[in-house]
C-alpha cells in the first residue's frame, strides 16, 4: 500500500512530462518546441460557386514572426461542392504547403499549414479543425443552377504552429584519406 502512495502521484507527474529523444552526436536531430507562433488566415473560403460544378478552397496566409505570406488555392470539379485536398498542395509561395480533409474518426474538415525555411532545416507546422457545418446557398432568382454549398466557418481565424528544427552535427573530424 506504501508502494503504491508513492507509484500514483509520480507516475501522475510523468504522463505530463514529454519525451525529449535525445540522439547520437554522429546523427542530425529534430528538436520540437511548444507553440512558436501562429499563421493568420484571412479571405477562407470552401464552397461551390454559382452555375458551376466547380468548388474551391481559398484563403491567404500570414505569418508575421517569419514574414512569410501566401495565397493558398485548391480548386476542383466535384459534387458536393466542398473541396478536400491532399498534404501537401502548395500555395504560390511554395514554402508554404497546406491540406483540407474529411477526418471520419473526428468527424470534420480539417486545414492543416506548414511553412519550411531556413535551408528546409526549419518548419513551422498547425492543424485546425474547421467542422462540420455546411450549408446550402439558395440563388434567390430560383435557378437551381445557382445553388451551392459552403462549409460554414470564419472567413479569419489564426492556426497555432510548432516549430521544429533539424540541428544537423557539426563535424571537426578530418575527412577520412582513402586508402591504396
Amino acid at each position: 500500500m506504501q508502494l503504491k502512495s508513492y507509484l500514483l502521484p509520480l507516475l501522475s507527474v510523468a504522463s505530463t512530462l514529454t519525451a525529449t529523444p535525445i540522439a547520437s552526436p554522429d546523427k542530425a536531430s529534430l528538436e520540437s518546441r511548444s507553440a512558436a507562433g501562429c499563421f493568420e488566415i484571412t479571405q477562407f473560403r470552401n464552397s461551390g460557386s454559382p452555375h458551376s460544378i466547380s468548388a474551391t478552397v481559398s484563403f491567404d496566409v500570414v505569418d508575421r514572426s517569419t514574414n512569410a505570406a501566401a495565397t493558398c488555392r485548391a480548386i476542383l470539379s466535384i459534387q458536393p461542392s466542398i473541396v478536400t485536398t491532399q498534404f501537401p498542395t502548395y500555395c504560390n509561395d511554395t514554402t508554404v504547403a497546406f491540406g483540407f480533409q474529411y477526418n471520419p474518426p473526428f468527424p470534420g474538415y480539417w486545414l492543416s499549414i506548414a511553412h519550411i525555411y531556413n535551408n528546409n532545416n526549419t518548419v513551422d507546422a498547425g492543424a485546425v479543425w474547421a467542422g462540420r457545418d455546411i450549408r446550402r446557398y439558395d440563388n434567390p432568382s430560383g435557378n437551381p443552377n445557382g445553388d451551392y454549398d459552403y462549409l460554414n466557418y470564419p472567413a479569419e481565424f489564426s492556426v497555432a504552429y510548432n516549430r521544429h528544427v533539424q540541428q544537423l552535427p557539426i563535424s571537426t573530424a578530418a575527412a577520412p584519406v582513402p586508402t591504396p
